[in-house]
């Protein structure tokens, strides 16, 4: 069951709460970008399929010490359609999409996405075949 309900949560909540939290905004700054050459927080394109795990904190004023993010997530290039899922790295892949495109199309969105212990931001690529390029720019996290 999905619920946005803070009183019931759990793995398929489609809505996580950060009860506490307080939230810092940076300058609007680009912590990833596949389009550049392969790096960690460059390329290559995402794989369909395929879950990688890019370190966010210590980047573009992001503390190690954050919990989550405030980003613009876009999608260029994806040679066929698909969605991304945001996740803290290392974690299961949720069942939800933070961004659908179709193949060709550049499109972004807005996210707030949890980061793992080590400051890390997965991006599951749910293309059934194929690569698209993503770009993540942040403006502001939790902790």
């Amino acid at each position: 069951m999905l619920t946005d309900n803070p009183a019931l949560p759990g793995a398929t909540d489609a809505t996580v709460f950060l009860i506490g939290s307080a939230y810092y905004t940076v300058t609007p700054c680009r912590v990833v970008d596949t389009r550049n050459p392969d790096g960690p927080l460059a390329g290559p394109a995402l794989v369909a399929q395929a879950d990688r795990a890019f370190t966010i904190s210590g980047n573009c004023g992001i503390p190690v010490t954050a919990k989550a993010v405030s980003i613009n997530i876009a999608v260029v290039g994806g040679t066929v359609a698909g969605h991304l899922r945001l996740h803290p790295g290392g974690t299961a892949v949720p069942v939800i999409s933070a961004i659908n495109f179709a193949a060709l199309q550049i499109r972004a969105n807005n996210a707030i996405s949890l980061l793992n212990a080590s400051g890390q931001l997965g991006v599951f690529n749910g293309q059934a075949t194929g690569t698209v390029h993503v770009i993540v720019d942040v403006n502001g996290y939790f902790q």
